[in-house]
């Protein structure tokens, strides 16, 4: 299966601090008006299955990997989040293809950020963020769609 990119004019980057089981019934989702270039990547390992009962490989699909990749201004109203990305919190990420839409929930963790302070813009920071495992009570879901 190839990777799976999904991107949009009106899609929707939203956070929580707050994780739950399943990821799409977290309180508080808080959408970043300022995100931009949002990206979700999902991808498909394969595993080799060959045998010796052909010349060709045979594979089978594994596990799934997802990562978000976004760009964020640093203002006000995104403090609070970027600050949760530095400290590599553990919370709700939501991709959806518009404010009241479907998309791809996960409990995450911020796992790159990279900030850059041009001359003439505010101060921006690109992010990705992949499913953390968590296990025991009040413990995130994995990713669902929903």
């Amino acid at each position: 299966m190839p990777d799976l990119n999904l991107t949009g004019y009106d899609a929707v980057l939203s956070w929580s601090a707050t994780v739950a089981d399943p990821a799409s019934s977290a309180a508080g989702l808080a959408a970043l008006d300022n995100a931009r270039d949002t990206n979700v990547t999902i991808s498909v390992d394969k595993v080799d299955m060959s045998d010796r009962s052909t010349r060709f490989k045979t594979y089978c699909p594994a596990m799934l990997e997802v990562e978000v990749t976004t760009e964020v201004t640093y203002n006000a109203t995104t403090k609070a989040f970027i600050q949760k990305c530095i400290d590599r919190d553990v919370m709700t990420i939501a991709v959806l293809d518009s404010v009241a839409g479907e998309g791809l929930y996960f409990t995450g963790q911020c796992f790159t950020a990279d900030l850059n302070a041009p001359l003439a813009d505010g101060m921006t920071i690109n992010l990705s963020f992949a499913p953390a495992k968590q296990t025991g009570s009040g413990a995130g879901g994995a990713p669902v769609w929903a």
